[in-house]
């Protein structure tokens, strides 16, 4: 029997409409990145719980300045970070999921027993082992092709050995293992789903990379043409951020293209480029550097565009299957530059020595050497007023190819960062294998 369409779409609405009502049934979330991680980390499963009835007051990041070597400062503001979501919620509990080094921090929280205490769950992905859960909560050990052979004793183990580091987190098949853990049921859904585009919300904070500090100064949102990147009337917002650099919620059309632009006093704007928000966001990050910081590497001049270009699943440009990243049609990620070991989540393509030519399949210092991050010797040619577009496309592994436009503005004045999602659709199909 065949089940009309708007019947589908109605039984679809309702179910996800009535999912807030079980609220008090809900545990708050707590997100813990890894090293020189963000919110950002935790921006596509916090919209995948959200579509399964998670309401936004009970997801929450904490965020620490993984610059620091040692962990004693991000332990006692997690202490602080976890006590403060429980007295906003009135939940005597959290469930906390952490990455990376953020499962090290989160094994020596959880040593203590007054803080075990409150933890109800504990989901450790790609970080830490353990001959037994930490602090003995309840614990779900999610291990990605970094670390194939982890283990917790006595935790579920589940190995997903086709995914990347930071993948492991992002991925729909993580989510699927992470809400059927706490919640004891499969989610009703792993995509992200969309909603109504006048009702998608945008909030976040402009933070300095990777101290997680905020930034004083101005967002601007600007609707764009989805063809060229160019500015289409005047800015739909303009808000001064709060002391910890946070912003919104901003309302946004969830089908158009957006620019934000965070404004400092004194130093050049840097830009920021967007797929269209789907779905309501409220850990955006803008992230910027500070004098000194890792931008001082990208050689800047009026001749040509540098860009930046982030996704939250690792560019592999090694494997019989792998990513391509276009720059105006060229791909830039040759072997070399990305190598599925390195776990590349960012490249930097900017004219190395301002000489008007490309080098093709170099890794460029000291991003070759620095985790999570690649440079690209790419000559993209500037206009002063920006008026050329260049492409930016992703051919990712496995399929889908999705492009961001941009303008051709020059290096010397302006900084620019395209962000593309972790995900193109709902896929699953890591290879996995789950042990008691």
């Amino acid at each position: 029997m065949r089940i009309p369409l708007v019947a589908l779409v109605v039984a679809l609405v309702s179910t996800v409409a009535a999912a807030p009502a079980q609220a008090d049934a809900l545990t708050p979330i707590v997100f813990v990145h890894g090293q020189q991680g963000s919110a950002q980390q935790w921006q596509s499963n916090a919209k995948r719980f959200s579509g399964n009835g998670y309401p936004d007051a009970l997801l929450h990041a904490y965020e620490y300045d993984t610059s620091i070597p040692t962990n004693d400062h991000a332990i006692a503001g997690l202490e602080a970070f976890i006590a403060g979501v429980r007295a906003r919620t009135g939940a005597a509990r959290v469930d906390v999921i952490a990455h990376s080094r953020g499962t090290t921090v989160m094994h020596t929280y959880l040593s203590v027993p007054e803080r075990a205490a409150a933890v109800r769950k504990y989901v450790n992905v790609d970080g830490r082992s353990s001959a037994s859960p930490p602090g003995g909560v309840p614990t779900l050990a999610l291990w990605g092709s970094l670390q194939p052979n982890g283990s917790i004793g006595g935790a579920t183990n589940v190995h997903l050995t086709t995914l990347g580091h930071t993948e492991t987190t992002t991925s729909a098949d993580g989510f699927a293992h992470m809400h059927r853990f706490l919640r004891g049921r499969p989610a009703f859904t792993t995509r992200v789903v969309p909603e109504l585009p006048a009702l998608v919300r945008i909030a976040g904070r402009a933070t300095y990379y990777p101290q997680n500090a905020g930034v004083e100064g101005v967002v601007q949102v600007w609707e764009v043409d989805s063809a060229t990147g160019a500015r289409l009337g005047l800015p739909r917002h303009t808000v001064r951020t709060g002391a910890d650099g946070s912003f919104g919620p901003l309302p946004v059309n969830g089908r158009k293209h957006y620019e934000l632009v965070v404004l400092r006093d004194g130093q050049m704007p840097h830009h920021n480029y967007f797929e269209p928000f789907e779905r309501s966001d409220r850990f955006l990050r803008l992230q910027v550097s500070r004098p000194g910081g890792i931008t001082d590497n990208v050689d800047r001049c009026p001749t040509h565009s540098a860009l930046t270009v982030i996704r939250n699943r690792e560019w592999w440009s090694d494997q019989p299957d792998s990513d391509r990243l276009e720059l105006d049609g060229v791909n830039v990620l040759e072997p070399a530059v990305s190598p599925r070991l390195r776990q590349v989540l960012a490249a930097f393509a900017f004219d190395d020595n301002c000489d008007r030519a490309s080098t093709p399949g170099v890794a460029l210092p000291p991003f070759a050497t620095l985790p999570f991050l690649t440079g690209v010797d790419a000559y993209l040619p500037a206009q002063a007023d920006g008026g050329d577009a260049i492409r930016v496309t992703q051919v990712a592994r496995g399929g889908g190819t999705r492009t961001i436009a941009v303008p051709n503005r020059p290096s010397d004045a302006h900084a620019v960062t395209v962000q593309f999602k972790d995900y193109l659709d709902s896929g699953t199909g890591g290879a996995h294998r789950t042990s008691p």
